[in-house]
């Protein structure tokens, strides 16, 4: 008798995610999208995972929510992860980020709950909020694209303008036209590629932040649990 194939957890993660896409495509009314909470727990029990450890990953995991601008020269990510980051604490989250100083103003504020900071992802800046309220705390990130255009149209147009100029000034206009189209072309496309990688870059941020939040979020409730406790022990130890 052949030996029973075991899965890896990755091929179990895409066997599902294309066995719902044909579902979602196929004709089936009985079918729904999506799975329900409890659904959740009766997957999470067949596979031996604890339910406490399944809360723990619904709680980490959030709510996402992403937000494209007009052509997408603005991405804007939104994560919610259930508990109240203690507020002295967020300077704690976001220690790893590079800072942003724009025309003179501060990198970064904290106004009671609610921080803001300028960062850099690398190729372009990203707008950091994170705000602790009503049970949650919500980041969001969110990736612009103008220094890109700074690095790359800019010295484009300029560089177009000049050599056009130039060109024209000896008769040459087409040539120079055809020399300004060309360097035009090869500012867009590395402006457009520049600023998909900050967007992917943003994103990244938004998701290592969301990581550790929820670390932090635990580790308060960690650490609030064991100050009741602690009374209550040395109590019976007197």
């Amino acid at each position: 008798m052949p030996e029973e194939r075991i899965f890896s957890e990755q091929e179990v993660t895409d066997i599902i995610r294309r066995a719902v896409e044909i579902s979602e495509r196929g004709s089936n009314p009985v079918y729904q999208p999506g799975v329900t909470r409890a659904e959740l727990e009766h997957i999470a029990a067949e596979v031996g995972v604890s339910v406490e450890a399944l809360h723990q990953a619904i709680t980490e995991a959030g709510l996402r929510t992403d937000k494209r601008g007009w052509l997408h020269l603005t991405e804007e990510f939104e994560r919610v992860v259930e508990g109240e980051l203690d507020p002295d604490r967020f300077d704690l989250v976001v220690e790893d980020l590079k800072s942003f100083r724009n025309a003179g103003q501060p990198s970064m504020a904290q106004i009671g709950r609610k921080m803001t900071m300028s960062a850099w992802t690398g190729v372009g800046q990203a707008k950091v909020d994170v705000t602790s309220r009503n049970g949650r705390t919500t980041l969001k990130v969110k990736s612009n694209a103008l220094l890109q255009a700074l690095m790359t149209l800019h010295p484009g147009l300029i560089a177009t303008m000049i050599t056009v100029g130039a060109m024209s000034e000896q008769g040459l206009g087409l040539v120079g036209g055809a020399i300004g189209v060309g360097v035009m072309t090869l500012s867009t496309a590395a402006f457009a590629w520049l600023t998909k990688r900050g967007h992917r870059r943003a994103e990244e941020i938004a998701d290592n932040l969301r990581e550790r939040i929820a670390a932090e979020v635990k580790d308060q409730a960690r650490q609030g649990s064991a100050e009741v406790e602690e009374p209550l022990h040395q109590r019976l130890q007197t």
